[in-house]
């Protein structure tokens, strides 16, 4: 995902802009445009964006395919489907489930986190601003574990940690990932810059990228004690530098999330919980701001963007045993581009 970085959480207050040109004739697919090679995929029944055959997304090439095996509209590719299999539970030393908590799991990034979590035969409980989707989320238990809350009312937060510690029960905690946040446009899909920005507008996206996170770490305080937890802020690389398409609230909201996962892993340590965060640079997603990847690309010395898979398999990293000794620590993932 792009650092311009919105979640399920914003998409009323959300400009999203127009989507890449599709340059869609021919025998390239609707979706593609061939000038920036950008692509907007449409997403399958198992809620992974379906590519069309020859379409690499992680470099961004594209060989046309011969029009003998070109389908109408976009084929699925089967081959690369992600298929939601039972696993076995993942357990912790004493023999009970791990059990994480999502926020803004509906797509992107931490749709992926979900994805991993899942394979892993963690128990997931995701929490959104909107109802829990089948068709999309197809995990275990999804609806059963979903929790419908607004991050950006205050109202609603203290009853969703009610309604989370009702279905834990009196178990655990093992991790808490911090996804959502919210980076409004203009009303002409326009950054929204220090001087643009209204102030209602400041105060929701701080709620949301900075208070909802400590809020939700110390509503479940026992339950994370209990679980040896650990909590994984994703911040972003704007929260170190100016960005062309984040606005100054959310790159502010994002440094300041920073910090506070310093504080948070120096009071939360004594009690046997960890606190991390990841910063992101610009990570392939449908939400992608339209000319990211040609102003991008250049600047990063691997050449190309992240994929959203990668974030994730740094998440379950943060949240295992391999991490054990870890804490306090900001983890970029940006292939070199603050280099």
């Amino acid at each position: 995902m792009s650092n311009d970085r919105p979640s399920d959480q914003d998409r009323p207050n959300l400009e999203q802009g127009a989507a890449p040109n599709t340059g869609g004739q021919g025998k390239y697919p609707p979706g593609y445009d061939p000038v920036t090679h950008t692509y907007t995929p449409p997403i399958g029944p198992d809620g992974r964006p379906i590519y069309p055959p020859g379409y690499d997304p992680a470099t961004h090439t594209f060989k046309r395919p011969e029009p003998s095996s070109a389908a109408a509209g976009c084929p699925v590719d089967h081959e690369h489907r992600h298929e939601y299999q039972h696993v076995p539970p993942a357990l912790d030393a004493d023999g009970d489930r791990r059990t994480m908590i999502v926020t803004g799991a509906s797509r992107g990034i931490g749709h992926s986190i979900v994805r991993k979590f899942a394979d892993e035969g963690w128990r997931i409980i995701t929490i959104s601003r909107h109802a829990f989707a089948r068709n999309s989320c197809p995990w275990e238990a999804g609806p059963e574990d979903h929790v419908q809350c607004d991050l950006g009312d205050r109202e609603q937060v203290p009853l969703a940690i009610i309604d989370i510690k009702r279905r834990i029960g009196q178990g655990k905690l093992h991790a808490l990932v911090n996804n959502a946040g919210i980076s409004p446009k203009g009303p002409a899909g326009e950054r929204l810059n220090s001087l643009t920005t209204p102030m209602y507008t400041w105060m929701q996206v701080f709620h949301v990228n900075l208070l909802a996170p400590i809020l939700l770490a110390k509503g479940l305080f026992d339950e994370l004690k209990a679980g040896h937890g650990s909590v994984v802020n994703i911040t972003s690389v704007v929260g170190t530098r100016v960005h062309p398409f984040a606005g100054a609230a959310y790159a502010t909201s994002k440094a300041a999330l920073t910090a506070l996962t310093r504080e948070m892993a120096n009071d939360f340590a004594p009690h046997g919980i960890r606190v991390n965060a990841i910063a992101p640079g610009e990570i392939i997603t449908d939400i992608l701001s339209p000319g990211t990847e040609e102003k991008f690309l250049p600047l990063i010395p691997m050449k190309r963007l992240g994929r959203p898979e990668e974030v994730a398999e740094l998440v379950h990293f943060l949240c295992s045993e391999a991490s054990s000794y870890i804490t306090g620590e900001q983890i970029n993932i940006n292939g070199g581009q603050l280099l």
